[in-house]
């Protein structure tokens, strides 16, 4: 009796180790969840900024077309300007 009385409590001793085990990684568990949600979030907040960046890439290279445009007309126009005074310095 007293050996099978000890090989029981033996075993609620594991058990209570195996419980105890279960419930810390239960915790991790948790914890890591958490961490992963947060880098989630975070991961989702970069494709928001890489879209900001996307379109304000756009916007400016739609600018500079404006730009090199407006100064090829201005290049023209100058160089129309500068026969045109150079026909009445004659």
């Amino acid at each position: 009796m007293a050996s099978i009385a000890a090989a029981i409590e033996e075993q609620s001793a594991v058990s209570k180790d195996i419980a105890r085990n279960i419930t810390e990684a239960s915790i991790g568990v948790g914890d890591a969840n958490e961490r992963v949600a947060q880098s989630s979030q975070v991961s989702k907040g970069m494709a928001v900024d890489i879209g900001t960046v996307d379109r304000s890439v756009s916007e400016i290279a739609d600018s500079s077309g404006w730009v090199k445009s407006s100064a090829e007309d201005l290049a023209r126009v100058s160089g129309e300007l500068q026969a045109t005074v150079e026909r009445f310095r004659i």
